[in-house]
């Protein structure tokens, strides 16, 4: 139990540090809340920091538990994928503890409905969806070497680029032709549909979820199927 508490201390300290930058010295302003609740910046973002640390953490895993299972791979055949879907399995469990974490928040706020349940699903399709793309880059990080590094500086390049820490109709208004780019951001609709369904106790249309559940499956099985089909040599390559 001290285990998950620690492993909670990351997120809820950089929720603080985000909530005091942006909220307080920042005064961005929170939409609305569905529930009629004042609204609340912290809750913005917490909802939208616990959707996008199921894919940095993810993708990061991916990589680097493949790369830390190398001796292993050279001396006993197992699946090579296993280390990295372990990895993320164990992350699942974080995410888990920080959604009740979250849904308890928003419960005292008053701003719980029937459409928070929804929100599993999106998580859900997030984790599919980072998992294919953390396996492809596995394969790649491997046999190119410092790829690890270059994607941990995209990902957090594209931290700014999802609307965490600012809504989606603020990028419309300001953002120019980076409204574009948080737009076409795959993340931008995984983190858009939770703030919909958590934040806004909102349902998107049908189809969009339907959309994201199968964006994610479809991305699951080709970074599956590319890693498996090139990971044959993984052990001696490592």
């Amino acid at each position: 139990m001290l285990g998950w508490g620690w492993s909670l201390l990351r997120p809820l300290a950089q929720l603080l540090v985000y909530a005091a930058v942006f909220g307080l010295i920042f005064r961005v302003e929170p939409p609305k809340m569905g529930g009629g609740a004042t609204p609340s910046f912290a809750a913005f973002l917490f909802t939208g920091m616990v959707t996008w640390n199921v894919f940095s953490m993810i993708v990061t895993l991916s990589m680097s538990q493949l790369q830390l299972s190398a001796p292993l791979l050279r001396k006993v055949y197992f699946p090579a994928w296993a280390p990295a879907l372990g990895g993320s399995v164990v992350h699942l469990i974080q995410v888990a503890i920080e959604f009740v974490v979250l849904v308890l928040f928003l419960l005292w706020l008053g701003n719980v409905g029937w459409t928070t349940l929804l929100a599993v699903p999106v998580l859900l399709a997030t984790a599919l969806f980072s998992q294919g793309l953390g396996l492809a880059l596995a394969i790649i990080n491997a046999r190119l070497g410092d790829v690890f590094y270059i994607v941990t500086v995209l990902i957090g390049i594209l931290y700014f680029l999802t609307p965490i820490v600012y809504s989606m109709d603020m990028a419309r208004r300001h953002g120019g032709w980076l409204r574009w780019v948080v737009e076409c951001n795959p993340m931008s609709w995984y983190v858009e549909a939770n703030h919909q369904l958590m934040y806004s106790l909102q349902m998107p249309p049908w189809w969009q979820l339907v959309g994201l559940l199968l964006l994610g499956v479809v991305v699951f099985w080709a970074g599956l199927a590319y890693f498996s089909r090139t990971s044959e040599d993984i052990g001696e390559v490592l």
